[in-house]
């Protein structure tokens, strides 16, 4: 490699070079492959698909479980839907948590493309104009 680069670059310029790269190769190397795969998962990532709000529902609640045993850092929930299927929802925003009783304000949203629906918990107050 120094006879390829004392070629190119001249003999004294080369032996700089090439101590630089067995010094900070391995560096320079990984550095390069970090940065193309976040600049490929940049560009070429899937980003979150759009969604619509459809609507806001009270569900009865089945069970709640407390994040580590504290609801301030959140709980899972299992609830009924309208349909009849069970599902758990979880969230780790206190106030959201505190509020589930007997009965939940759930948030459904459908996924545009996929036309899937998504549950997420709500404060009561949004499922309060039902």
């Amino acid at each position: 490699m120094l006879d390829i680069l004392s070629k190119l670059i001249g003999p004294h310029r080369a032996v700089s070079v090439y101590a630089f790269f067995q010094t900070r190769g391995a560096f320079l190397a990984a550095a390069a492959l970090i940065v193309a795969i976040l600049l490929t998962l940049f560009f070429f990532g899937r980003g979150e698909e759009d969604h619509e709000h459809e609507a806001f529902l009270t569900l009865d609640v089945l069970s709640a479980v407390a994040v580590n045993g504290d609801l301030n850092k959140g709980a899972v929930v299992s609830v009924r839907l309208p349909n009849g299927h069970a599902i758990s929802i979880s969230t780790t925003d206190g106030p959201i948590a505190n509020a589930i009783t007997t009965t939940a304000c759930v948030e459904k949203r459908v996924y545009v493309t996929s036309r899937e629906a998504r549950y997420r918990l709500k404060l009561p107050q949004h499922c309060a104009g039902q």
